[in-house]
């Protein structure tokens, strides 16, 4: 330990570039006063509180021993903190705490590697080896995450610390003695998902209709098993029908993000390319992409507009369109039984389907979004200016009663350019 003859005169530390050779060492550079302060020998661990989370650091002095500055290493840090997030920042030695360290005997984790394709081909031995020494001599918390610096012949990405044992709220330390079980491996991009904002999209006005679509989208990823064994056969596409603004896109995203599903999006004209046979190329890779994602969790591929990618087959200029439709029938009668992938389509033009896309087995389920009542819209509206300044003499209900025929993009229009007029009006 430094000694205490070093007084702090300044508590606020400003946070610099990390230097190179600290990378990947779980070091954190600061000044001896601060260290002194801290009353932090060389190597102890460091948690440093930031806007965005926390970090689990091992205190070191700078090289210069110049006070007042603070150089992070991100090893080993909660969720959603970025080195970004360090850029101009000012700390508080506040924001600094000397925690107590235990060595672990345990440790749960998850392995996040950089894709399906190294998922596939490492052994689960040499997977286990490899993480065992990249956590070697590490300071973890429970669910922090360490990142791996990147290496051609390291596949792995970052690892989670799901439990420790034993269980403690500060550091603990794993050891060439703590045994290490792998409980999950998964692939970067899942991670990056299931990652995201997790808050609830509201999707005001259609609750009834996103909770039918729920219901079809999630029991198949539940209880597969269960509705095989009672012989009832899994809906593998569903059919959105509903006017333009309605809302269809965004339950969808709404219900995958309640169910945990990876989301695959298209739009049916962006299949189309400007060689032959590239649209149906194009469409392959896509199913491709869902089953690849499927292999990892449940996964809904979204088709939107799907009437313009698949239009009633039998006028005679439309040779590529009937190429497109025959290899999405193709492709939705591959698609397995285990109910990991739904497809789901949306359309605002139903008659222009080509017939055999709604047939049982394929598009079989069909939720049809009507324009919003007169409560639904108070809902849509209620929604909308919830966070917006609105006047006391602003009656929603009669807004609502004056709005007959509109759907949540016209509502969403009519608020915004109340807004805009209103910012212009307080200008004047």
């Amino acid at each position: 330990s430094l000694g205490d003859s070093v007084p702090l005169t300044d508590s606020a530390l400003k946070v610099l570039l990390l230097d190179p050779g600290d990378e990947g060492t779980q070091r954190c550079r600061i000044g001896p006063a601060t260290l002194a302060f801290l009353g932090a020998r060389i190597g102890a661990p460091l948690r440093i509180s930031l806007p965005t989370g926390r970090c689990l650091c091992t205190a070191w002095p700078r090289h210069d021993l110049a006070d007042g500055y603070l150089q992070v290493d991100l090893t080993c840090r909660t969720a959603g903190v970025t080195a970004r997030d360090l850029q101009g920042l000012t700390l508080d030695v506040g924001q600094l705490k000397l925690l107590a360290c235990r060595q672990l005997k345990k440790a749960t984790v998850k392995v996040v590697l950089k894709s399906s394709a190294l998922k596939k081909s490492t052994p689960r031995a040499v997977l286990q080896e490899t993480i065992r020494e990249l956590l070697r001599n590490v300071y973890v918390s429970l669910h922090y995450v360490v990142t791996v610096a990147p290496n051609l012949e390291n596949p792995v990405v970052y690892i989670e610390i799901l439990s420790v044992d034993p269980l403690m709220d500060e550091a603990g330390q794993i050891t060439p003695q703590t045994s290490i079980k792998i409980k999950e491996v998964v692939t970067f991009e899942w991670y990056r998902h299931l990652s995201e904002d997790t808050a609830k999209t509201s999707i005001a006005g259609l609750d009834d209709v996103g909770k039918s679509l729920k219901e079809m989208i999630d029991l198949p990823f539940r209880f597969p098993r269960t509705l095989k064994k009672l012989g009832l056969s899994l809906p593998n596409g569903v059919l959105l029908i509903g006017p333009p603004g309605v809302g269809k896109t965004l339950m969808v995203k709404a219900v995958a993000k309640e169910v945990g599903a990876f989301l695959v999006c298209i739009s049916g004209p962006a299949l189309y390319g400007s060689r032959p046979g590239e649209g149906e190329e194009n469409l392959r890779r896509v199913f491709e992409k869902g089953r690849e994602m499927s292999c990892e969790g449940p996964t809904i591929l979204f088709i939107d507009e799907v009437d313009s990618l698949c239009p009633k087959r039998g006028s005679s200029n439309s040779a590529p369109e009937d190429r497109i439709v025959a290899q999405l029938l193709t492709l939705l009668d591959g698609v397995g039984s285990e109910g990991k992938m739904v497809i789901v389509a949306a359309t605002n033009r139903p008659d222009a389907l080509d017939p055999a896309l709604r047939r049982p087995g394929r598009f079989d389920r069909e939720v049809i979004i009507g324009t919003p009542t007169l409560m639904q819209r108070r809902s849509i509206l209620q929604l909308l200016t919830s966070s917006m300044p609105i006047s006391t003499d602003v009656d929603l209900v009669k807004l609502a009663e004056m709005t007959t025929g509109y759907v949540g993009a016209d509502l969403t229009a009519l608020c915004r350019e109340a807004a805009m007029q209103a910012s212009i009006y307080r200008e004047w």
